[in-house]
Parts: C-alpha cells; sequence; structure tokens
C-alpha cells in the first residue's frame, strides 16, 4: 500500500425497482400427476405384554318408570291352532249285534268287511295251575288253590273282497295295522258278543297268521289271530260305583263267578283309615293305614296294581300289620259287606269302582 495515490472507483448508476400488481385470467387446465408406487413391509414380531388392567367409565344410568301410556282404541289379530280332542275308546261302544268282536275299538263281524268264522278260547275255562301236593305215604294230595293261567283267544278271520280280489291287500293291509305288536306292555280292550251281554278282556296280540292260497287269490283271506290275556278273567262292560259312608256296612255284589279287584278312593281329611270286608258273615279281612289324608287329598288304593297312594307318593309303608296285602282286597263273587272307618274325619266316604268278573 503507497501512501498519497489513489485509483479511480467507476461510478454504478442505481436503478429504481417498481412493483406492479396484476390479476390474470388463466385457462382451464389439468394437471397429470404421477405418484410412485408404494409398499409397504411389515416384519413378524410378537409382542408380550405383561399383566395389565383397563379402567372402563361407562355414562351414568338413568331409569325411568312408573310411565302411564294412554294407548288409542286398537286390535291385535290371534292366531290359534286347531283345537283337537282325543277321548279314550270306550269298550265295545261299537258292538251292536251278536258274533261281533271288538279289537282296541276295531270291529270285525256282522257288517264289516272282515267275517268272524271262529273263537276259542273266550267262554273255555283259561289254563290252570293245579297247586295240589301229593301225599307221600297214602293216596291222593294234600287240596290247595286252583290259579288260572294267562287266557289265551283263538279268533279265525275271513277277509273278503270277491268283488275286485286286486284289493284283498288293501283290506289286510288295513287288518295288519291294528293287529301288529306293541312297543311296550300295555294290553288292549278285547270284547266279544254272543247272544248275551258283551264280556271284556285285556291282551295283546301275539301271532297273526295269513294263508295265501287258492281263496286269496280269488279276494277271500282267511286270518288267525292269537291274543294273550295276562288276567284271564272276563269282566262286564259296565263299571259299578258306589261310595260307603263312614261307619255304615253297605253291601257290593259282584254277579261273577270269580274275585274282581276294586279301585278304592278315599277323600280326606280322615286319619287312620280301615276298610274291613265281609262275607257270608264272616269278616275275613282288612287294610288299615296309620296315617292322616289332609283335607283335598285323596288316598287311591290300586288293589289290582297293589298299591296306594296319596298323589304321586306311595303310602304303602303306611300299611298296618293287621292289614292283608293291597292286591287281596278283593270283593268275592256274590255279595260283600265293606264297612269304612277312621278315627278322626272320614266324611266323604269311600268310593268304590269295580266290575262284574267271571272266568
Amino acid at each position: 500500500m503507497r501512501l498519497g495515490r489513489g485509483y479511480p472507483v467507476q461510478p454504478v448508476t442505481g436503478r429504481q425497482l417498481y412493483r406492479l400488481d396484476e390479476t390474470l385470467v388463466l385457462a382451464v387446465f389439468e394437471t397429470v400427476s404421477e405418484w410412485p408406487v408404494l409398499g409397504i413391509e411389515t416384519p413378524s414380531a410378537d409382542i408380550f405384554l405383561p399383566a395389565f388392567e383397563t379402567v372402563s367409565e361407562w355414562p351414568a344410568l338413568t331409569l325411568t318408570f312408573d310411565q302411564a301410556f294412554t294407548l288409542p282404541v286398537f286390535e291385535s289379530p290371534s292366531e290359534w291352532p286347531a283345537l283337537g280332542i282325543v277321548t279314550p275308546i270306550l269298550p265295545g261302544a261299537n258292538i251292536t249285534a251278536p258274533g261281533q268282536v271288538e279289537w282296541n275299538g276295531t270291529l270285525w263281524g256282522t257288517g264289516t268287511a272282515v267275517r268272524v268264522r271262529e273263537i276259542t278260547g273266550w267262554r273255555s275255562l283259561p289254563p290252570t295251575s293245579n297247586l295240589n301236593v301229593e301225599r307221600p305215604s297214602r293216596h291222593g294230595a294234600w287240596a290247595a288253590r286252583k290259579i288260572a293261567q294267562q287266557r289265551i283267544v283263538t279268533i279265525k278271520l275271513q277277509v273278503t273282497s270277491t268283488g275286485d280280489p286286486t284289493l284283498i291287500d288293501d283290506l289286510l293291509d288295513e287288518l295288519d295295522a291294528v293287529t301288529g305288536l306293541g312297543e311296550d306292555e300295555t294290553e288292549l280292550p278285547l270284547v266279544i258278543r254272543g247272544y248275551g251281554a258283551p264280556l271284556l278282556a285285556y291282551g295283546a296280540i301275539v301271532d297273526r297268521d295269513v294263508a295265501m292260497d287258492g281263496d286269496w287269490s280269488a279276494g277271500v283271506a282267511n286270518v288267525g289271530l292269537l291274543i294273550a290275556c295276562s288276567d284271564p278273567r272276563l269282566y262286564s262292560l259296565e263299571r259299578h260305583g258306589a261310595t260307603i259312608p263312614p261307619n255304615t256296612p253297605t253291601m257290593l255284589a259282584n254277579a261273577g263267578n270269580a274275585a274282581t279287584h276294586p279301585l278304592i278312593r278315599l277323600e280326606g281329611p280322615a286319619m287312620n283309615p280301615t276298610l274291613t270286608r265281609t262275607v257270608a258273615g264272616a269278616t275275613d279281612r282288612a287294610i288299615h293305614f296309620d296315617l292322616t289324608v289332609a283335607d283335598g287329598e285323596v288316598l287311591e288304593i290300586d288293589t289290582d296294581a297293589g298299591i296306594a297312594s296319596i298323589g304321586s307318593t306311595s303310602v304303602m309303608s303306611a300299611l298296618t300289620g293287621s292289614s292283608v296285602p293291597v292286591g287281596d282286597f278283593v270283593l268275592a263273587a256274590g255279595t260283600n259287606t265293606i264297612t269304612y272307618t277312621a278315627a278322626s274325619g272320614g266324611a266323604a266316604g269311600a268310593d268304590f269302582l269295580w266290575r262284574d268278573a267271571r272266568t
């Protein structure tokens, strides 16, 4: 650097800048944007969290009750299923002429397409168990009671369709439908009428034999039915009923030739009820219960089944030692005098239901 001398500086002329504001209207145009393809990759990871608790907050509930609503008159249509009424079969209701047979409501014989040709085992004495015991040191045997076995009834039928033999199988199908084997031990009513009053027994089909022979080809089928009746007795269609007043000996008649088992109902209130039977002037059997039948309850004694109950509860344990077995309290053939007593109560009496029985 030198003193006393300088270099000339070139002069610069400044230019004033101006700002212009203007609005430009552009024509309609379209912009095209291009984006790269996106790819997302997530790793597979297992995250183990420690035990934790979540706290949920619910808004306060507001309940409104005792509200009265007034509805306008309206109609509600209701649909009800069709009503059906099932009534039990009344044994013998269809029988109108001698020689007819009714099996569980199905009628055979006069007026039907099924002819009854022969019946065996109905009016006959059923097979009998002879309980006599032979004497070891002398002639003969010690006499014992004779007990009837089951009754076996054979019914021979003839199904006829001679007008159109091709319909014979249709008639046999109808017969098959009502003579099949049952699903359980339930026995069905069999009613047969001779020239007198119809008689009733309960049994089950154990055999059905149908011959497909020359007669069958002509529209006539011969059918054999075998019916086993566990109870060999034949009963009257009419079921008798009587009420025994308390402390009043009352005569009940069994018009058959064999003992019959009554159904007995004792209405409460009654304490320690007792029933006695007198035949030919001798009181030979009684049943006594050490219990109280409350007001509104019924003590039902089914002597045929050998049971006694109040409602669905058995009371056989209340039978005293001086009583005969329930199944032995029967109405003998002929006249029976029945007496009903109770330690207290028993004003409603004892209701008896029974049928005449014969072998």
